[in-house]
């Protein structure tokens, strides 16, 4: 099976494999070609454990909660952080949800052997919505709905992370990075072990090296938030041509001429990126008026040398 094959594959999603134009996957081929798309997933998963391990010796804390979905990327990153030697907590954290995507994720603690809690925050979420608006007694639209399922669950993991004296895991990959596709101060943890590999070939790679279940790696990708009924139905286009254009744009690859007929998913793909970067720069901190950047730097160069102590 070739790689473009195989990718193909691993983007199925109930039999249904995305339809990916002429233009795209020519790009795709010459992106193989430059080795955006590495089969090595041994080599990746042993440095992403390595450095677990070394973050574990370094903090002096080996307890890690994090929130189950149901999906891919939750259930890869408790995996590695089990193959690091941590106590992993997962939580389960419906609200008004799917039951099959909690029951995903109760059966990926399972299959993972790890901790599991479930906290039903729907009357939290309830009460929120009705009462957030004081003035003018307005229900949130979905996109503010759907913040403030992330950050009630991101308070749910803090607390219990507090509790066991841990801290909250990341679950985030690379594609959902750059397309701003997280909710500021509630799906950003302290470690994210997959925030540097890609949706659509990376993290199901290392799935399935990670013994992740089939029937997690193979679901609809979705937030969980309520604004769509799947990430890339939100996004109007696949992960597999989301990555493609986004590996060819950040390696500066001149690939205008040839996708003459796919602009307009360039263009989606470049504005969703560059609009949202403000997440990537958050929060921004200004320099002091009289000594600029010099406290910065120095209170850097200080939590250096305490690294480890």
């Amino acid at each position: 099976m070739t790689v473009y094959d195989r990718l193909l594959e691993l983007n199925t999603r109930n039999g249904v494999a995305p339809s990916i134009n002429p233009e795209i996957k020519e790009l795709i081929e010459k992106l193989i070609g430059f080795g955006y798309y590495s089969s090595d997933t041994e080599s990746m998963r042993s440095t992403l454990v390595k450095e677990l391990v070394a973050y574990q010796i370094q903090s002096n804390i080996n307890t890690v909660v994090l929130g189950m979905s149901g999906g891919i990327d939750s259930a890869l990153t408790a995996s590695l952080f089990k193959s690091a030697g941590y106590n992993v907590i997962g939580l389960t954290l419906p609200i008004h949800q799917d039951p099959s995507e909690t029951q995903r994720g109760v059966e990926a603690c399972e299959a993972l052997g790890i901790e599991h809690y479930e906290f039903d925050l729907s009357d939290a979420f309830d009460f929120m919505s009705s009462n957030i608006d004081t003035f003018d007694q307005s229900q949130p639209d979905k996109i503010r709905q759907g913040n403030i399922r992330a950050r009630l669950r991101m308070i749910t993991l803090y607390n219990m992370a507090a509790k066991h004296h841990g801290f909250v895991a990341s679950t985030d990959n690379f594609s959902e990075l750059a397309a701003g596709f997280w909710t500021l101060h509630g799906d950003v943890g302290d470690v994210a072990p997959i925030q540097s590999l890609s949706k659509s070939w990376e993290v199901p790679m290392l799935a399935i090296e990670q013994n992740v279940p089939d029937s997690i790696i193979k679901a609809i990708p979705t937030d969980g938030l309520g604004v769509a009924n799947g990430d890339e139905d939100q996004f109007g286009f696949s992960y597999m041509e989301f990555d493609a254009v986004l590996f060819a744009l950040i390696g500066k690859i001149d690939f205008s001429q040839e996708l003459p007929e796919t602009q307009e998913l360039v263009a989606n793909v470049r504005r969703r990126i560059a609009s949202t970067g403000y997440k990537r720069n958050n929060p921004v901190n200004l320099f002091h008026p009289l000594d600029g950047s010099t406290r910065y730097s120095n209170l850097e160069s200080f939590d250096n040398t305490q690294i480890g102590e």
